[in-house]
């Protein structure tokens, strides 16, 4: 598959997600608590589905530190090995900020203590993909 430079589908994902956020925002769910937890999962799933758009296209070149020059002579094999070890590590992400949220609602924890650790979780998520090399 030749690799061309585009940001479109960046911008489109951008775009949508930032409606979805808003859609998610204005859903009638009456409890606080939960809401604020669809958005946190929203946000979280909305990562996995960008890096999922990446492992499928090889547009790896839209994650930070990488530029388009690079990704075209990693060669599209190396591009999806990096793209796809991205999109499971995000997606172990969403699947234990999932079932902690799933927990919380249960247990009715604060919906401060689910900011902190969708913040601590996605954060940490993000930076232990540095390990990966192109």
């Amino acid at each position: 598959m030749e690799l061309k430079k585009s940001y479109k589908g960046f911008f489109i994902w951008m775009v949508a997600f930032c409606a979805g956020m808003l859609v998610l925002g204005l859903l009638p769910i009456q409890d606080t608590a939960l809401l604020i937890r669809v958005i946190l999962n929203g946000m979280v799933l909305g990562i996995v589905l960008l890096a999922f758009i990446i492992y499928k296209t090889g547009y790896i070149y839209w994650y930070n530190g990488i530029t388009y020059e690079n990704a075209c002579e990693a060669g599209e094999e190396r591009r999806n090995a990096y793209a796809r070890k991205h999109f499971k590590h995000f997606l172990v992400a969403e699947i234990i900020l999932l079932v902690y949220s799933c927990l919380a609602q249960v247990l009715c924890v604060s919906y401060w203590v689910d900011t902190v650790v969708f913040t601590v979780g996605i954060v940490v998520a993000a930076i232990t993909t540095m390990r990966y090399k192109l």
